[in-house]
């Protein structure tokens, strides 16, 4: 819904709160965020503003409430679609009202006598590009040209600014739109000569805000010369902040949130091919400079981030700082990689969907990236120290138990020991490289490492001998098969580099433990009498059984300690925790070893 009415409202107007409370069921507006489940005085889930794994959200029927026991939010229906969606109260009431079928007008609720709004300007505006893109043909071939088809095109709002100095002028003033506000929404620009149109010869790429309000226009030139820039966007006005806004968040949002993540990319074309590709839950940053705001509108919606920016490596180098600070503010930041040269929209009008979904399977955590990025840098002496601060400023942005995650790949980086560095990473102390002292392991022999499981050495061993079993595992199971702290950080090497180049970089900083693992390893696969084209499933198999067991015992633990709880929500998570149990134990029953 396009919120650009300016009505007169105030909390006073209790008779029309009230009937608006009345004609919808609140249960109905947030079963849209999160799945709800019946209890005696309502419903609850999981809270739809927090992670959790156990639902700790209420909806009261009676009081048409919500509240939530452990962030400990709470509201009505307008509170609610407030904070989930990001809107004022005039806009939340005049949502639900359209909603429940009340003519907000019929309460006295009357437009307030003052100036037309911005909002109304750009809307005005993006109807003048839009009735020019239907009966002109220059945008039309254009976006033809980059292989959009025109009700494409259209389902999008774009645009086309004809090659006039004042055809946007003479169409808005001759709607009554005066020359000021024109140049205060950015669509015109005041020079010494007069006024003339700020997009001409264009294809117009409406940006809107979360709630579908025009905000911003981009302009792609239809004919590119060296008078001309390729891409021209509105300045910053009242109404639009590029640091507060992302291109097609208002169609990406409920993808967003359905999917569990999002895809940024970097322009307009980008977005527009992964729509048209079927990947709906794409936006745009429109640049590579990426602010906190933006980070907290996505984290709105999905916790988790995969960034697929050119796959130049100069212009994804110079995108680092802008990805660091989305995961400083809470996202989990995974970057897609494309070969080089090739954005989004190049790699799809080449490749089908399926090789893009590949793609995301395959992206890096952003740690991981950044250190695959640096390698050249890391061989030169010249240019290693800088690479390394770096590579260290982006992890002291993150929280230590983020970045302890792959002390496999930051210790290969700085060469010293994993625990060495996984205590500068907790103390934030200064880059390593800077500061490494002799390590204690390179003197004297080091304790024999106690990994109880042979079945962990084994694995590891497989990984580093293997090609083959490198490429069929992710590194996320790795933390779920593995117990042992040094053998996921040996797992985790081997799959983030070669074997060589980790054993050698092992050799240089005198970690003998971790190369011990993959020695034991290799005498208990000797030891197995059985071919060896079943080793790695008679391995994996029997690290998936000793995982299933270990949850196994978690949930017996669990539901001994809530079997005598007869409040609803204990005895729903019983009945939950019994549909686990059962699935485990057909699953560890189906394991061949």
């Amino acid at each position: 819904m396009d919120f650009t009415h300016n009505y007169n409202i105030t909390m006073n107007n209790s008779r029309l709160i009230e009937d608006i409370k009345s004609s919808l069921d609140i249960s109905d507006i947030i079963g849209q965020f999160t799945a709800l489940r019946k209890t005696r005085r309502g419903w609850s889930g999981l809270c739809p503003f927090h992670d959790e794994k156990t639902p700790s959200f209420h909806v009261y029927t009676d009081s048409q409430s919500y509240y939530c026991f452990s962030c400990h939010e709470a509201g009505d229906i307008f509170t609610f679609v407030m904070k989930k969606n990001g809107l004022t109260f005039p806009e939340a009431l005049e949502l639900l009202a359209s909603r429940a079928g009340i003519d907000i007008e019929s309460y006295g609720q009357k437009r307030e006598k003052r100036a037309r709004s911005l909002y109304d300007v750009m809307s005005m505006a993006d109807e003048y590009y839009r009735q020019n893109f239907a009966r002109l043909p220059g945008g039309r071939a254009y976006i033809e040209r980059r292989g959009i088809t025109i009700p494409e095109a259209e389902s999008f709002g774009l645009g086309y600014a004809p090659d006039s100095w004042d055809g946007l002028i003479q169409a808005m003033t001759q709607k009554g739109v005066g020359m000021r506000e024109l140049v205060d929404a950015g669509l015109v620009i005041e020079s010494e000569r007069g006024f003339y149109d700020r997009f001409r010869g264009r294809v117009i790429f409406p940006v809107r805000d979360v709630s579908g309000r025009v905000i911003a226009f981009g302009g792609r030139a239809v004919v590119q010369d060296s008078r001309n820039a390729k891409y021209i966007n509105s300045p910053e006005t009242e109404i639009y902040h590029k640091r507060n806004s992302l291109y097609l968040l208002n169609l990406a949002s409920s993808h967003i949130r359905e999917k569990g993540y999002s895809i940024l990319c970097e322009g307009y074309m980008d977005a527009l091919r992964l729509h048209k590709s079927g990947f709906r839950e794409s936006v745009a940053s429109l640049g590579t400079s990426l602010t906190a705001e933006q980070a907290h509108l996505l984290k709105r919606f999905a916790d988790t981030c995969y960034i697929c920016y050119d796959g130049d490596p100069a212009g994804i180098k110079a995108a680092l700082r802008g990805m660091y600070i989305l995961a400083e503010n809470g996202l989990d930041v995974h970057v897609v990689r494309l070969p080089e040269g090739q954005d989004p929209d190049d790699f799809l009008r080449a490749n089908p969907p399926e090789s893009f979904r590949k793609a995301l399977d395959d992206s890096l955590p952003l740690i991981p990236y950044h250190v695959e990025t640096i390698r050249t840098e890391l061989e030169d002496p010249l240019r290693r120290k800088k690479a390394l601060n770096d590579l260290w400023e982006g992890v002291k942005r993150i929280s230590p138990d983020e970045s302890s995650q792959y002390i496999a790949s930051l210790s290969q980086a700085f060469r010293i020991p994993p625990e060495e560095l996984r205590k500068r990473i907790f103390s934030r102390e200064s880059n390593p490289e800077e500061s490494k002292t002799e390590s204690p392991s390179q003197n004297q022999p080091s304790e024999a490492l106690a990994v109880d499981n042979e079945l962990e050495c084994a694995f590891c061993a497989m990984l580093a001998n293997f090609r083959e079993y490198r490429l069929i595992t992710k590194p996320g199971e790795i933390y779920g098969l593995l117990t042992n702290p040094e053998a996921q950080i040996t797992a985790e090497a081997m799959l983030n580099d070669s074997p060589e180049n980790v054993i050698n970089m092992w050799r240089t900083t005198g970690d003998t433990n971790l190369m011990g693992i993959i020695a034991r390893g290799e005498i208990a696969l000797e030891g197995m009498k059985i071919p060896q084209g079943e080793k790695w499933r008679h391995v994996y198999s029997g690290l998936e059984k000793l995982r299933i067991e270990r949850r196994i015992r978690e949930i017996e633990s669990r539901m001994a300690t809530i079997s005598t709880n007869t409040a609803e929500d204990a005895q729903e998570e019983m009945k939950k925790l019994m549909q686990e149990f059962t699935s485990l134990l057909q699953k560890r029953q189906g394991l061949k070893i």
